[in-house]
């Protein structure tokens, strides 16, 4: 048998596994699309794919696939499968294209209303004058930690964090013909571009840059060009093909950001929650480490504590916290009812299924 021919039976294979593929998926939307109608509340309009199933598959993987390609594989068919009998509004921040859209596309699927806001009060006061159901947020950096300012606005407008997304962003600049000896201008939202200033002098000195309303927009425009590129996140595909011309460009690097998803309504109990609370000690020798004594009497997991000063408050802090477990399990129900006798204040943001679970507990026992 010559190359050729084993090359076109290759090609003749791979094209009735994807036929097959196809079909399967066909048959997961079915599915999918009927028990989204049994599913209660607020998670009628969340993934599908848990973070137990996805951890599963990963396991599954055999070393010709990379572990790390099933999550974002698996999401995406995820995504496309869920089609609501209502379509739910849900506002974001930035443009079409960018992060937080990234963020809410891969939580509701294609199946929602997107609509852009330009600031966090701004995406939580259309949740609660009802103008949206649900907004996404980010709330939680990995280098500076949880966004206080966000937590502290959910607390007070009495919305609930009833999801979580989180993202490894980065930068990627791409083309029709993926050459970048090519490029003699480039297309970005004014924020990409800012954060990629340093590779833009570094490696495309004489290229124009123009920008434009957002990511969406830049990568049209790129497609009607060849000498043209477009800066995107990774992970944004137009309805156009282009190829990458160089991965990763930011001045920064990656970027991990965790994302809430927040509503008026809390999430039902999914099995392998987390509950966010805020709360503020009253002056008095040991006050922190009796409200924490609480969580350790009914054996409740402390994954994570983070403090900050309470703005006009002089010394006074307040504590972001996040406990194992949904605010109706009976040992977090008690162990909350003590807390709140120690607490000057107390919110609890929402309980939410966690979208990777820890394979051990994050945070020795308190």
């Amino acid at each position: 048998m010559d190359e050729r021919k084993r090359l076109e039976e290759l090609r003749a294979q791979i094209a009735e596994i994807d036929q097959e593929i196809v079909r399967a998926i066909e048959r997961r939307a079915r599915i999918a699309q009927e028990l989204t109608k049994l599913r209660p509340g607020t998670s009628r309009y969340a993934p599908l794919a848990e973070a137990s199933d996805l951890q599963k598959l990963e396991a599954a993987a055999a070393s010709r696939i990379p572990v790390a390609a099933i999550r974002p594989i698996f999401t995406a068919i995820d995504a496309a499968c869920r089609v609501s009998e209502i379509t739910p509004r849900v506002v974001f921040l930035g443009a079409e294209g960018d992060f937080g859209w990234l963020a809410a596309r891969d939580h509701f699927g294609h199946g929602a209303e997107f609509v852009r806001v330009e600031a966090t009060s701004a995406a939580l006061d259309e949740v609660v004058r009802s103008r949206a159901d649900f907004a996404v947020v980010p709330y939680e950096s990995f280098t500076e930690g949880p966004i206080f300012p966000t937590l502290q606005a959910i607390g007070g407008a009495d919305l609930k964090v009833v999801a979580e997304r989180e993202l490894l962003q980065a930068l990627v600049l791409v083309s029709r013909v993926g050459n970048p000896t090519e490029v003699q201008k480039v297309y970005s939202s004014p924020q990409d571009h800012v954060a990629c200033v340093g590779y833009l002098e570094q490696h495309h000195p004489k290229a124009l840059v123009i920008d434009v309303r957002s990511p969406q927009m830049a990568w049209e425009l790129a497609t009607e060009d060849p000498t043209a590129a477009a800066i995107v996140p990774r992970g944004f595909a137009g309805p156009r093909e282009l190829k990458v011309v160089r991965e990763n460009i930011g001045d920064e690097g990656e970027v991990r950001l965790r994302y809430a998803v927040v509503s008026r309504l809390p999430a039902p109990r999914s099995g392998h929650d987390t509950t966010a609370l805020l709360f503020s000690v009253r002056d008095r020798p040991g006050a922190l480490h009796d409200i924490l004594h609480h969580f350790k009497e009914r054996s409740c997991n402390l994954r994570r504590i983070h403090s900050r000063p309470i703005p006009g408050e002089g010394w006074e802090y307040v504590f972001y916290v996040e406990v194992s477990g949904h605010s109706t399990d009976r040992a977090l129900v008690a162990a909350l009812e003590g807390v709140k006798r120690e607490t000057k204040m107390l919110k609890i943001i929402g309980s939410f299924p966690l979208e990777r679970i820890d394979p051990s507990p994050s945070a020795e026992r308190l």
